[in-house]
């Protein structure tokens, strides 16, 4: 059997005041007897009420809701950011609607267009693929908050505040490291060159081996697409090209872990023949063999300035518009500086 719903008129009828008196009394309006806002409370409470959603965005214009967009569950690190989101929301007191956006632009226009306009929200935080912001622009001219994760940089002209990591400094680390290891002929494999990651990955790359003097070789740079199959081919076209080297730093850690696995399945050993890096830092690269070096990416730490910027802006608060998180370097077995304890 359904319950019916409890409302102001079952508490008013058993408090025996007005209607007005337990709507002023549930909102902490001054002028009830705290004496019968007392009473009414524990009616309210022993019923069970709970306040509509709609009521409560009509009287005070929040939601003390956000939405989180993302281009898909499978998006790494995904889960990482997620945390970051919700337990600083759950801490501020606000719920977090999630909008997987795997139909690409058709499901920015839904989001913008559709399922804004009819969801209460007070936000959102969006992490968006490239070219996906052609509609997001109309929630900001309605006066949402809008907040990106990663680092969008060509998106930066419309003004939307961000919160993003160091991904040139990450890679000049990841670079500088094998350099300071002996390696001089460093293969990459970058992400898609459409991405300001995957070029500012590349950019570090670059400083690295500029200040250590090493020359650039188009020849040891091979582009993936951050997918797991494109570090295996990037690997496999090293190799059969002949061209030689003693390192490899992949833009990111599914690539890595494949290259890793192709680069067995080839006979060459890892990091006795080839050092390994990654780049991310996810659950999975400390538990391979030989164990991953990798850059971390604080995905996490990104999710909650996020979550707190959006809130701010929500709140009418200032904000500082972008964030740079840094990443850092985490040294295990692959590129051969670390061991495994005892």
């Amino acid at each position: 059997m359904i319950r019916r719903r409890v409302t102001i008129d079952d508490i008013a009828r058993q408090a025996g005041v007005t209607k007005t008196t337990v709507s002023r009394a549930l909102n902490d309006r001054p002028d009830v007897n705290p004496e019968t806002r007392a009473r009414i409370a524990e009616i309210a409470n022993r019923l069970g009420y709970v306040p509509s959603a709609t009521a409560k965005v009509l009287r005070t214009g929040r939601s003390r809701s956000l939405g989180l967009a993302w281009p898909s569950f499978t998006w790494p690190g995904i889960l990482s950011i997620l945390r970051g989101v919700s337990d600083v929301l759950d801490e501020l007191g606000y719920q977090v609607m999630l909008f997987p956006l795997g139909r690409g632009e058709e499901a920015e226009r839904d989001l913008v267009f559709r399922v804004m306009p009819s969801l209460p929200m007070d936000g959102l935080i969006l992490i968006l693929p490239p070219g996906m912001l052609r509609y997001v622009g109309e929630l900001a001219n309605r006066g949402v908050p809008v907040v990106l994760i990663d680092d969008r940089i060509e998106h930066r002209d419309r003004d939307f505040p961000s919160v993003g990591t160091t991904n040139v400094m990450g890679a000049r680390e990841a670079t500088d490291h094998l350099l300071r290891l002996g390696r001089r002929r460093i293969a990459m494999i970058t992400g898609p060159m459409d991405q300001d990651v995957s070029r500012n990955r590349l950019c570090g790359y670059r400083q690295a081996l500029e200040e250590a003097g090493v020359p650039y070789c188009d020849e040891l740079v091979v582009h993936g697409n951050f997918e797991s199959h494109s570090g295996r081919a990037a690997v496999q076209s090293l190799l059969e090209s002949g061209v030689r080297f003693d390192a490899l730093f992949a833009s990111n850690d599914p690539m890595a872990l494949a290259a890793l696995r192709a680069l067995h399945a080839a006979g060459v050993r890892v990091p006795d023949h080839v050092a390994l890096v990654g780049f991310d830092d996810v659950e999975a690269t400390a538990f391979t063999i030989p164990a991953l070096t990798t850059v971390h990416q604080p995905l996490y730490e990104m999710g909650a300035a996020a979550a707190r910027t959006v809130v701010a802006a929500a709140e009418g608060r200032q904000i500082e518009r972008h964030i740079e998180i840094p990443t850092r370097l985490v040294v295990r077995e692959s590129c051969g500086a670390a061991t495994v304890p005892d």
